[in-house]
């Protein structure tokens, strides 16, 4: 438990007793649901400068509390509220940023579940660090987003090897909701990668991209695929199965991908591809409205006043 508070932002200890509120400063497997959370927390989202400084404030109590020996449950319960706040649009944006702000070495112990803690909080990590590499343009539409995002998907599905270690997983509540917020992760980055490579495909008629480039895409789609079936048959071992769907499959005319290999029959590795993205030709996702209709959004809307609700995506 943290006791120095004068380390501390000087509005912690109302944060603190929110967290106190919300079971998450105790050391077990229970977690709130996402309305009693956002319901709790509401207050602190009344306007900008609240919201930054409890996001700012609830960022170092989490440094804090990674830095004490034991309490796993504890510390996966502050990621996963972080993992909450990261997936909603009204914090996405900044927290993102103070989340890689820096560097955090979780006291783990060596323990199975704290092997889950310290690949949970590497995940959300780089789940920070691409949203705002997206909203700050740095790759502007280049191809290789793709193979980004889906190493992503990699990442999240990976902590599943190391939940299976964990004795009685199936019956731990924080797990399950770990799972949970990461399978809805993966989801819509795998729908957003695929429909997007399917409007490739389908149009690479209309576009200038490298079409060698685009059939390495596809094959990689077909590996998440299947990595994203799995994924959704492991979540069956926890009771939130009912409430997600399946993964989105990637379905295109047989004519269209001859057309794509007759025209480049050589594939190259994904080693060679990055040597080639001198070649790139900037392209825009022309799914950028389906984007938003899977709530797979990283840019906050500007010019529109912000609301006080403090709701989630999922």
């Amino acid at each position: 438990m943290i006791t120095n508070f004068k380390e501390l932002p000087s509005n912690s200890q109302t944060i603190i007793n929110a967290l106190k509120d919300l079971n998450i400063l105790d050391n077990n497997n229970e977690f709130q649901s996402q309305q009693q959370i956002s319901i709790r927390l509401q207050s602190f989202f009344e306007n900008a400068q609240q919201k930054s400084q409890f996001l700012k404030s609830l960022f170092k109590i989490f440094e804090k509390e990674t830095q004490e020996e034991g309490n796993l449950q504890k510390k996966l319960k502050l990621l996963l509220l972080l993992h909450i706040l990261l997936s909603s649009s009204i914090a996405r944006s900044e927290l993102s940023k103070i989340f890689i702000s820096k560097q955090i070495n979780i006291q783990i112990n060596n323990t199975t579940l704290g092997k889950v803690c310290q690949q949970y909080y590497f995940y959300l990590y780089k789940l920070a660090s691409q949203t705002t590499f997206i909203n700050e343009d740095v790759i502007n539409g280049d191809i290789l987003i793709y193979f980004t995002l889906s190493n992503q998907c990699n990442l999240g599905i990976s902590i599943q090897s190391l939940i299976e270690d964990v004795e009685s997983f199936q019956n731990n509540q924080l797990i399950g909701n770990i799972v949970k917020s990461i399978y809805y992760d993966l989801q819509n980055i795998a729908i957003f990668i695929i429909k997007d490579v399917k409007s490739l495909i389908e149009n690479q008629h209309n576009i200038k991209q490298n079409k060698l480039h685009i059939l390495e895409l596809y094959k990689e789609c077909q590996v998440l695929q299947q990595k994203m079936l799995g994924f959704y048959r492991f979540n069956r071992h926890f009771s939130h199965f009912n409430q997600i769907m399946p993964p989105f499959s990637l379905i295109i005319e047989q004519h269209y991908l001859k057309e794509l290999q007759d025209n480049k029959p050589k594939i190259h590795s994904l080693k060679h591809l990055s040597k080639l993205s001198e070649e790139h030709v900037k392209f825009q996702p022309q799914t950028s409205k389906q984007r938003q209709m899977i709530q797979f959004e990283f840019v906050e809307k500007k010019q529109q006043q912000e609301s006080p609700q403090f709701s989630f995506s999922n």
